[in-house]
């Protein structure tokens, strides 16, 4: 009777095992290792994620890493509206070098986008053709469209709540080259997505200060800092410029809808400066923290961003009091993670 008892034990233990292997087997084919690329104005971002591709979920963050790539500042500088050699060469040593680290993690494939500097340098596609043949990367340039939408989707993949809808929220996204707001909404039953495609973003309002309120030459790499007594100044134009170019459907979303930061400016320069409470901080806060920070130089700032971080508080200190935005979100997102889920 033990014989038998201990055989039909084993037998069910075997089936269990047999019937529980296909989930396994399923569930591990369900996981990639994707690389991720964000190849901006300012700066270049890689990321390397486990995802779960029958879910469209993002697991483990593996490895990341971004690196300080003054394209923008470039283009700036140059006379025939293109990127010159030694940017081209500086974006090419820092993006080599973060996908070899990469590999290491084996990543099924190594995708990524390039935005605003590369959509209007007359070489952008042929910088980005040399990227992907050496760095053995897929990187394209996208529409600012497209930018915004993504930055969308990678809001949403970073909250991690599947209760959110995507009416609920309006994603604010600032780069060195272009700013983009982007939200839905019902339209007689149907979903229509609202965006808004800004070019006053972090560098370009560090060089509109610069080149023109401090007539430096814009050929040096000219730093705004300390800002001083023009922070009022600053703030004027900022607050016309999102009055003016901002749509009144985009001004009427963005006062009932929570909003969320992401990006380099949200995600670094200005929580580093602010240390927003649970990850939110108010126009409040940013007045507080630029009233002070404005009459500090470089030497007393830190970070390789030091250059635009006082400007950029005044760039978002600028929005929220034009478009009545009481508080912001921040969530450690780029356009990384829309990237992975694609």
């Amino acid at each position: 009777m033990n014989k038998i008892l201990h055989s039909v034990i084993s037998l069910t233990v075997v089936c269990a095992t047999l019937a529980f292997l296909p989930t396994q087997a399923q569930a591990n084919r369900c996981i990639e290792n994707r690389a991720g690329i964000d190849m901006g104005s300012g700066s270049t971002k890689i990321q390397v994620t486990e995802v779960n591709i029958c879910q469209k979920t993002l697991g483990k963050v593996l490895y990341e890493d971004q690196r300080p790539v003054g394209f923008n500042a470039d283009l700036a500088k140059s006379g025939n509206n293109q990127l010159s050699e030694a940017a081209q060469q500086k974006g090419l040593s820092a993006l080599t070098e973060m996908v070899n680290k990469a590999n290491a993690f084996k990543p099924q494939r190594i995708t990524g986008v390039a935005t605003a500097v590369f959509r209007t340098a007359s070489n952008g596609q042929q910088v980005i053709d040399r990227f992907n043949q050496q760095a053995h990367v897929s990187l394209k340039i996208i529409s600012q469209q497209q930018e915004a939408e993504l930055g969308f989707l990678s809001a949403r993949a970073a909250l991690h709540d599947n209760n959110l809808n995507d009416e609920d929220l309006l994603v604010w996204d600032i780069g060195g080259g272009s700013m983009q707001m982007t939200t839905y909404r019902q339209q007689q039953g149907v979903k229509t997505v609202d965006i808004y495609q800004g070019k006053l973003a972090s560098v370009t309002l560090k060089d509109f200060f610069t080149g023109v309120l401090q007539n430096k030459d814009q050929q040096a790499d000219s730093t705004p800092n300390p800002i001083g007594s023009l922070r009022n100044t600053v703030l004027r134009y900022v607050n016309f410029y999102a009055r003016t170019h901002v749509s009144a459907q985009m001004k009427q979303e963005v006062q009932h809808k929570r909003v969320i930061g992401i990006g380099g400016v949200h995600g670094y320069s200005i929580s580093d400066q602010v240390h927003p409470v649970n990850h939110t901080y108010t126009l409040a806060d940013v007045q507080r923290v630029s009233k002070n920070n404005v009459w500090k130089g470089d030497t007393e700032l830190k970070g390789e961003y030091r250059a635009t971080d006082v400007s950029n508080l005044l760039l978002v200190e600028g929005y929220m009091q034009a478009l009545k935005i009481p508080q912001v979100t921040v969530v450690k997102a780029s356009l990384i993670q829309g990237i992975l889920l694609q």
